[in-house]
């Protein structure tokens, strides 16, 4: 930990001036945000006569619905991850590099960490299955992989990414347009006309509308900088139209899934989502002068530096820590840590307590695996086409069954697995034959 820290400072020492150092700190703020709102969500609570009740804090937690709000900034991992691929696609445009190469490396580095939690969770099951109900496992391996739906979608923007970037530089804002006019159509559908099915469709139009948001934000930045006076009241337009369609009905308030509540706006996403995503980017916008004297700060530099050497790794592993602690925490001592009520008072004046262990128990799975984020690989790129869509496709198809249909069942458990490193040898991906380096900040 010591060296890689030094490695950190090393690199936070030497950013380059062209850095867009609010882009490295609105994702590491949103990492923390996301982190921290799935480690609230756990309720558990050891009744005095000794009973189990599990829920989420959000059955129980007064206006929930608005909380949600707070909470749900995937958009912003969206919105940052466009602007580093247009940048990245830069050097695709001068010639610089091919399509092929940039996309190939760009889903080595984001599949790669994935094949470990993949593997260590298939010992788990078998293990678990020793001691616990089919139920439990089940509903330990739903959330502790349920992070790896990010990388099914973002997976797949990447490798269009190419694709969408030349779209918008020959179309432009017009193509944010196209994709908020197309999921609205798709919700029109869902909801007014009850087509079956027809809602998981936004699972492109949604997040490509965000992604390519990324690249309004990276135009802007070559170009000078974008008119930072125009975020906040492009946050604020956004915000209200959203509480217009929310508090009329249109869309559910809450934005993520809360149980017993039927319909939600994440699980397909609906266009009420993006609305939040132009909240978030009006409010990156607005408030980038603002981070940029925080940035220039070297301590705090320098710890965003570090969390981003280790993000996806944090990303991926922080519920699976979560779990096994809470399990442990059952076993020890007929269960006392879990014994004080959720929601009283007590219990919300723990949660600094709680965050602090949930935070020294990811601790060890970040310093064994975080080295698959910081490695590149030694092998060169495939020099087929074909080669680098089927391994995109199918590292992401992984991604999609694992946060979907769950590994717990006997064919999830060998199937998905063997699915993913399918794709990451297409692609690559062999950490026997890896180059250690610091995943750097500098890259975009």
């Amino acid at each position: 930990m010591s060296k890689f820290l030094a490695s950190a400072g090393r690199m936070a020492a030497a950013t380059p001036a062209s850095r867009n150092r609010v882009a490295d700190f609105w994702r590491a703020l949103a990492l923390l945000v996301v982190i921290c709102g799935h480690w609230l969500l756990a309720s558990i609570w050891v009744k005095p006569d000794g009973s189990r009740a599990f829920s989420s804090s959000l059955e129980w937690l007064p206006g929930a619905e608005w909380v949600t709000w707070l909470f749900q900034v995937m958009s912003v991992f969206f919105i940052v991850g466009g602007y580093a691929n247009a940048r990245g696609l830069g050097r695709v445009v001068a010639g610089e590099q091919s399509r092929r190469d940039w996309v190939t490396r760009r889903a080595r580095r984001l599949f790669t960490p994935v094949i470990p939690m993949m593997l260590v969770w298939v010992g788990l099951i078998l293990a678990m299955r020793l001691f616990v109900s089919p139920e439990q496992v089940r509903a330990a391996v739903t959330m502790a992989t349920m992070p790896v739906w990010f990388l099914a979608v973002y997976l797949t923007l990447t490798a269009l990414a190419p694709l969408t970037f030349a779209w918008w530089r020959r179309l432009g804002p017009w193509t944010l347009a196209a994709l908020a006019g197309l999921a609205v159509g798709v919700d029109v559908a869902r909801f007014t006309f009850g087509v079956p099915g027809i809602g998981w469709v936004n699972f492109a139009f949604v997040w490509a509308f965000i992604h390519q948001a990324g690249y309004w934000w990276c135009e802007c930045d070559a170009r000078g900088g974008a008119p930072r006076w125009a975020g906040w009241p492009l946050a604020a337009g956004a915000l209200v139209v959203l509480v217009a369609v929310t508090g009329g009905g249109l869309y559910p308030v809450a934005m993520v899934s809360i149980p017993g509540q039927g319909v939600s706006n994440m699980t397909p996403p609906t266009f009420a989502i993006a609305l939040l995503a132009t909240v978030h980017f009006g409010l990156i916008v607005g408030s980038q002068a603002a981070v940029e004297r925080l940035m220039a700060r070297r301590r705090a530099w320098h710890a965003v530096v570090a969390l981003a050497g280790v993000s996806l790794t944090v990303f991926l592993w922080h519920l699976t820590a979560m779990m096994l602690a809470v399990g442990a925490g059952l076993l020890a001592f007929g269960g006392a840590v879990f014994r004080v009520e959720p929601g009283s008072g007590w219990w919300w004046a723990t949660r600094p307590v709680w965050f602090l262990a949930m935070g020294l128990v990811t601790l060890p799975f970040v310093a064994l695996l975080g080295r698959f984020e910081r490695h590149d690989s030694r092998r060169p790129v495939p020099a087929r086409c074909l080669v680098v869509i089927g391994g995109v496709v199918l590292a992401a198809g992984a991604c999609a069954a694992a946060a979907s249909v769950g590994m717990a069942d006997r064919i999830g458990l060998w199937l998905i697995p063997a699915v993913g490193l399918a794709g990451a040898a297409l692609l690559g991906v062999l950490p026997a034959r890896r180059t250690p380096r610091l995943r750097a900040v500098h890259r975009v």
